[in-house]
């Protein structure tokens, strides 16, 4: 039976940053929550390190690659490794292949209704297809969207995967308080409200240059040296030095990494994945 202090493999983690995604999208955490644990889930090195992140969590299902409850403590996450300055060379190609890529216009968004009557009067949500939230027609229909339902397109956090995106936004007159959309095509919310640090600055989705952030995603294989990715998505946030954009990728090989950087594209930090 393994213990807590079993040595934790790639799988282990990548089960582990599934859960989060999960979490994240379930409104039980915020952007800046998710992107600290999934950062130190990608460090950890036992399985201790990693059930301490998710115990607080309600779980759709059980992790299996995790142990049971044991009576011993768990150890503490902790942060290991540090950033490498080769890193930032594996960036050139990976970067320079997607803004090649991503400079052409694609037609992966499309406008097909799902059914009738609706809350709103009748009108059909607009279906985007999937990929199409990480093409540049795609986002801009989200601000569009946003903008339309809301009337403006601050957030304090968002986070856009292929398919779908997670919307964190304050309530009117209560800066402390946010509260969950989720965006398929059309915004559904919100949920629950709960509670964010009122003095964090919001991010206006609308000022974001969508081809230099999904130029970031597109070469994220490249950057990230995560071959053949199955989970790829961005977080854009601003924790108080300026807006900044988080792209995570994933495979199923459970070879996890992520990258930081400013809207203009360039770099912050990279964390890519490193093999054994």
């Amino acid at each position: 039976m393994s213990s807590l202090r079993t040595r934790a493999r790639d799988g282990d983690r990548n089960a582990l940053c599934n859960a989060l995604d999960a979490a994240y999208a379930e409104g039980q955490m915020d952007g800046a929550e998710h992107r600290e644990r999934t950062a130190t889930a990608l460090r950890a090195t036992t399985l201790g390190e990693l059930k301490a992140l998710v115990a607080d969590l309600q779980l759709e299902r059980p992790i299996a690659l995790l142990p049971p409850d044991r009576p011993q403590r768990p150890k503490g996450a902790r942060w290991a490794g540090v950033l490498v300055a080769l890193a930032l060379l594996g960036i050139g190609f990976g970067v320079g292949h997607a803004a090649g890529r991503s400079s052409a216009p694609s037609a992966a968004a499309s406008a097909a209704p799902v059914g009738a009557g609706g809350a709103g009067g009748g009108v059909a949500p607009v279906v985007v297809t999937p990929a199409g939230l990480h093409t540049p027609e795609g986002f801009g229909r989200l601000v569009d969207d946003l903008r339309a339902r809301l009337g403006a397109t601050t957030v304090a956090d968002a986070t856009i995967y292929p398919e779908y995106a997670v919307l964190t936004v304050p309530v009117d007159g209560s800066p402390g308080r946010a509260q969950s959309y989720t965006y398929r095509g059309g915004l559904d919310g919100p949920g629950p409200a709960g509670t964010r640090d009122a003095d964090l600055p919001l991010v206006d989705l609308a000022t974001i240059d969508a081809r230099t952030a999904l130029g970031l995603v597109a070469g994220a294989p490249q950057s990230l040296k995560v071959a053949d990715p199955t989970s790829r998505y961005m977080i854009v946030d601003d924790e108080g030095d300026g807006p900044r954009i988080a792209v995570y990728a994933s495979n199923d090989f459970g070879e996890t990494g992520y990258l930081e950087a400013r809207p203009d594209g360039s770099i912050v930090a990279v964390h890519p994945h490193e093999a054994d």
